[in-house]
This record gives C-alpha cells, structure tokens and sequence, in this order.
C-alpha cells in the first residue's frame, strides 16, 4: 500500500498517460507522413521503436521527480537514464538495420541495381485526360484514376506514386516523359483518355517507358454508364489486369537482360520467344506445320544462345519448356511424347547443373516427371511412385526458391489433388493465385480454383471461380466446359437442372471448337460425359444411359480410359454399383498408378460406391 501511494505522489499515471498521448500523436503523424510517401516507410517502426524504448525514461522521471515540489538530479537518476539512452539506442539501431535489410531483400537482385527510371514496378498513374470540357468529363476522368490507383496500390510487388504524389501535374500534359519519370522516381508511364458518348464511357489506356517515352502496352474498354460507382471499379480492375500482365512481361524481360553475361545471346532468347509467340498464333489458326517450324527456329535459337552463354541456365531451361510444350501436341504418339520429355529432361538438368537452386528448372524438372507420371510412361515396378515423388520435391523446391512462383504453385495443386489432398491441393490453388501478382498464369489458377472447389463440393465457390476464368479468358475452353460440370454438383434441384440443359449442349459445341483440330472426337465425347452427369441431376436416367452410351471410345480415342472413368459416376449416381466398379477396374488396370490416390480420396465423386468391399479391394484401401 505505502508503495501504491508512493506512486499516486509521484503522478506515475499523469506521466505515462502524457507521454503515451504524446507518442500516439507523433506515430499518427508520421504514419501519414509515410503514407503519403513523404518520409521513406522504415522510419515508422524506428519511430515506434524509440516511443517503446522511451517508456522507462518515464517511469524514472516520474520517480525522482513526479512530486510536488523541487528535485534534484542525482547520480542514480543519470546513471539509469544513460542505461535507457544505451538500450533504446541499439534497439532502434537494430531495427533500422533489419528494416533496410527488408526492403532489399524483399526486391530481385536484377532490379536492385536498376535505376528506378529503369524499374517497371515504379508506376505512375497521371490523371486521365477527358474528351469533353465539362465538369463531369473531368470528374468521371479522374475517378477512373483513382480508382485504378487504388486497385494497383493493392498489389504488392508493385510501388505506385499516391494520389498526391501525382496531382501536381494533373492537366499538365506538356511535360516530357523523361522528366516525369526523374522527378516521381517512376519506369513506367499510365496515361489514359476518356470520351463519353450516348452514355457510354471509353477508355483508351497507354503504357510508357518513362527514360525513353516509347509505349509498350496499350488497351481501350468501354461500359454503360448507368451506374457510375460500379463502372469505375469494373475499368479500373479490368486496366489493372492488363497493367499487370504487361508489367509483368517487361520486368521477365529486364530480368534475363541482367543475369545474362553476351548480349547476342540475350537477344536471341527475346527473338526465341517472339518466335515461340508466332507460333502460338499459328496453331490458333490452325497452321500445325506453321507452328511446328517457328518452335523449331525458336529452338535453335536457343542452342545458340546456350553456345554463346554457356553458364547462363536460362537458355536451356526455355528449350526444355519448349520440348515440354510439343510433347503436349502430340496427341496420342506415346513413343514422341517420351521422346521429347527425355530430351526435356536433358535440358532441365543442364540447366541446373548451372544453377541447382533456379526456380524454373526446378519447376520444369517437376513438370516432366509429373507429365511422364500423368500418361503412365513407366516400365518398371515403382517407377510411377517415384516419379510423383520426384516432381512433388521439385514443385516445393522451386516454390522454396521463389515463392512468387505462382505456375509451380498451379502444378503442386494439381499433384495434390491427384495425391488426394484437395484441401490442400486448394491452399495451393490460393497461394498461386495470390502470388501472381504480373497474372501471366492466371488462367490456369483459376482454373485449379474450380477444380478442387468442385471436388470438395463446394457450390458456392465452385462457380464463382468458373465465373471469374469465363470472364476473364473467353477464349479459354476449360471455363467452357466447367460450367457443364457445375451441373453435376449434388444438391440441386432437377427441375432447376434440366432447365439448363439445352445450353449445356451449346456450351459443349463452344468448347470443343475452342480445342486443336486433332483433340475434338475426344473432347466432345468428355464433354457429352458432362452432359450425363447433368442428366442423372435432372433425374433423367434414361437420357444420361443414352447420352454416356453416345460418348463411349475405343483406346484409339481415349487411351487413358477417361471416359470410362466419368461413365463410371453415371451408372454410381443411378445406383448401378456392379457396373460402377467394373468401369473403375478398367481405368485403374489402365492406370494402375491412380490406385494411391482412389484409396485416400474422400471426395463426393465416389461416395457411392466407396463403402463396398469390392471397391475396397480394387483400391487397397485398409
């Protein structure tokens, strides 16, 4: 007690309650001050730091001189004081060395040394010019802004120059490129124009180097303007998609400039890649032989630059993408399939041999396997195993080594839902997508997002990922094809289900024009599968017999035995457990390495006829 009074004599709680108002007031302040990039953002933690720090200064303030009346310092009071001055300064020392620390690591060392006119990250948004002179031009221009401010400020691998930051050159359209760039520390330029007419708003959108003026991205959108609000936050979340993948392709682009040592070579593998772009849109149209010779040319390329940059890993590892990639348009060749992903392999391990840490040799290493493990390419007793082992170790490598390696986190989710793990194999899916911030794989995130929501039966937010994909990649057949297979969640009602139906059978014509020329026959006939299962949904079962019959093929079709696989969960959901399990045994005789993963899965699909003993038998299960 005679302590507690000592304390309400020397006001401790007066002194403490004053200095935390004064710190809270100095930490808001400097948090605004960050904020709007006005003071660097390391400081606030050494401002929280020292305001910590400076805690026990008060109480021994208050102690020797909290009472009424006049105190002398004294020696002790000093001493302690100096103590406090020594410990608070090596904490905030401490702090600004890691704070700094964090700020380099957290950037790629090829960008690090960039200037930041250089840096493609550093964005300014300068206020839209408007088409019309009124104020409501204006006003809808800068909104469009500032909502696309607002949405790139949200992704974190990019730095974006704040609404104040650009203001004072709002209108002021006569600066050069070069000076705008120099003087908000920026590499790139989004400048825009919106024009209005009969109550449609069009935004045309550019993106500029800011060292050298030269564009390289530029997109033009338009929508209603009945609803201003949505409208804003639909343009600017539509721009910010396209910044980022624009962004994303120049940052790949400065980032193999860095590591490679011969510019020649780093010139080919930019000219390897435009071939490889030419001859994407050669196999859209349909030219196979087109396409076919520009991978070809990309290719020797590559073995140039690998000639010409021996211990650069990049080369190598494109070229191994690139036999990847032609193994998967090979239909069912089995033996050009193998070949082309051991001459894949040849490359990944060259690749890393130069660098076993890189991220994408580890990830195309883990693709091969996976893809050899996928199509049953094995012979020998275990074989199958250890290559899904394998490309699992790859995959977590190569997420280790870069964790914003969104297509690797793509690839493991699919892995583990082939493991049996579809919450898992979701967390991926998630992770992936979050760690793509440039979106150049986004597509297939998506994707994998639908999948194993799909899988955990989750009719919420199966859809809404099915959506998302079909809105944004309209030429995408995969979100096609996924809106049939919501059909076949359980749940719903027939009447509800037989209702879509028709445009099901639309949605299957969409999709299977969507696939290459040589995939078709297959692709209808899973598509037709779908359809089935819709069927069976709609309490149709003898439309889903007849429509599942329709869609049978031989292995010339379907070698893997697919097909029999999803017939199978026709004759499960009518109640046909006999056939059910007679379809299942022909899939896993074909596919003898899947028989792991059957006897861990727990997901709707097999509900059926997962408690019959024989069912138990054909999977092993304990």
């Amino acid at each position: 007690m005679k302590f507690v009074t000592e304390l309400k004599e020397r006001r401790f709680a007066q002194f403490l309650t004053a200095y935390a108002a004064g710190s809270w007031i100095v930490l808001e302040a400097i948090d605004q001050l960050v904020g709007n990039e006005v003071l660097p953002t390391f400081l606030y933690p050494i401002a929280l730091t020292l305001a910590i720090a400076g805690l026990p200064a008060v109480v021994i303030v208050s102690w020797f001189h909290g009472a009424k009346g006049q105190q002398e310092s004294s020696g002790l009071e000093r001493v302690l004081l100096g103590l406090v001055a020594v410990v608070a300064l090596g904490a905030t020392g401490y702090v600004a060395r890691r704070e700094l620390a964090a700020d380099v690591s957290n950037v790629a060392a090829v960008l690090e040394r960039l200037d930041p006119t250089e840096d493609p990250r550093r964005i300014a948004v300068l206020y839209f010019d408007a088409a019309g002179e009124g104020n409501e031009q204006q006003a809808l221009a800068a909104g469009i802004t500032e909502a696309l401010i607002d949405e790139l400020s949200d992704v974190q691998a990019l730095h974006v120059v704040s609404r104040n930051g650009v203001s004072p050159l709002r209108g002021r359209l006569d600066f050069p490129s070069d000076s705008v760039g120099a003087a908000l520390g920026v590499g790139t330029l989004v400048q825009g124009r919106v024009r209005e007419s009969d109550s449609i708003v069009q935004v045309n959108v550019s993106l500029e180097r800011a060292r050298t003026g030269t564009g390289f991205g530029s997109t033009s959108l338009e929508a209603p303007r009945s609803q201003l609000f949505q409208l804003q936050a639909d343009i600017a979340q539509q721009v910010a998609e396209f910044l980022r993948e624009e962004i994303g392709d120049e940052i790949q682009v400065i980032s193999g400039q860095a590591r490679a040592e011969n510019v020649d070579a780093w010139l080919l593998v930019q000219e390897a890649a435009e071939k490889h772009e030419q001859a994407s849109r050669l196999s859209a149209l349909e030219d196979a032989e087109g396409a076919e010779a520009a991978v070809a040319e990309a290719d020797d390329m590559l073995a140039e630059a690998e000639e010409l940059a021996p211990r650069w890993s990049v080369p190598p590892t494109r070229r191994g993408w690139l036999a990847y990639q032609r193994s998967r348009s090979r239909g069912f060749d089995r033996d050009e399939i193998a070949t082309l992903i051991a001459e894949g392999m040849g490359h990944a391990n060259r690749a890393l041999g130069l660098d076993d840490a890189d991220a994408d040799a580890l990830e195309l290493r883990a693709t091969l396997n996976y893809w050899r493990y996928l199509l049953n390419l094995t012979s020998e007793p275990g074989e199958a195993e250890e290559l899904f082992a394998a490309a699992e170790r790859d995959f977590n490598a190569s997420v280790a080594a870069n964790p914003e390696q969104a297509s690797a986190l793509g690839s493991l989710s699919h892995l583990l839902m082939n493991k049996g793990s579809t919450a898992q194999a979701k967390l991926a899916a998630e992770q992936s997508y979050e760690a793509d911030p440039w979106l150049t794989n986004a597509n297939t995130t998506l994707y994998r997002l639908f999948s194993s929501s799909l899988d955990l039966g989750d009719a919420r937010e199966a859809p809404t990922w099915c959506r998302e994909g079909a809105r944004r990649f309209q030429e995408d057949s995969r979100f096609k094809e996924c809106q049939v297979w919501l059909l076949a969640l359980p749940g719903q009602e027939p009447d509800s289900v037989a209702s879509r139906i028709d445009d099901a059978w639309q949605l299957c014509d969409e999709y299977v024009e969507l696939r290459q020329p040589e995939e078709r026959e297959f692709r209808t006939k899973r598509c037709q599968m779908a359809i089935a299962w819709a069927l069976v949904r709609a309490d149709m079962p003898d439309s889903a017999l007849a429509v599942a019959a329709r869609a049978r093929a031989g292995v010339d079709v379907d070698p893997v035995r697919e097909l029999v696989y999803f017939e199978a969960f026709v004759y499960a959901w009518l109640g046909d457990i006999d056939q059910a399990i007679d379809n299942l045994a022909v899939y896993l005789a074909a596919n003898p390495s899947q028989v792991e993963s059957f006897a861990r899965d727990r997901t709707w699909w097999l509900q059926e006829v997962r408690p019959d003993p024989r069912y138990q038998a054909l999977v092993r299960a304990p």
